[in-house]
C-alpha cells in the first residue's frame, strides 16, 4: 500500500489533514480529509463537515434545514455547496 499524508495549517490555527492511500495491483485510491476548527468556531460553522454543534443528527443541512435526501447522495449533496 502506497500512502501520503499532507497538513494543512491556517494562521489561524485551524488546520485540515488529508491522507491518500492506494493499493498496489488495483485502481482503487481513497482520501480522507479531516478538518480540525477551533472552539470559536462552534454553532457558528456550517457545510460539508457539518455545524460542529456536537450533535450528529442534524449535520446534513443545507441553508439551515435538513438535506432532503436519506440517506444523501454524495455527489449531489457535495455539489450543492458550490
Amino acid at each position: 500500500m502506497d500512502s501520503v499524508y499532507t497538513q494543512i495549517r491556517m494562521p489561524s490555527g485551524r488546520y485540515l489533514t488529508a491522507h491518500v492511500s492506494c493499493v498496489y495491483g488495483y485502481d482503487d485510491c481513497f482520501m480522507n480529509i479531516a478538518v480540525h476548527a477551533l472552539n470559536e468556531d462552534r454553532d457558528v460553522s456550517q457545510g460539508l463537515c457539518g455545524n460542529d454543534d456536537g450533535n450528529a443528527d442534524n449535520d446534513l443541512t443545507q441553508g439551515g434545514l435538513p438535506y432532503p435526501a436519506y440517506p444523501p447522495e454524495p455527489i449531489q449533496f457535495a455539489k450543492s455547496f458550490r
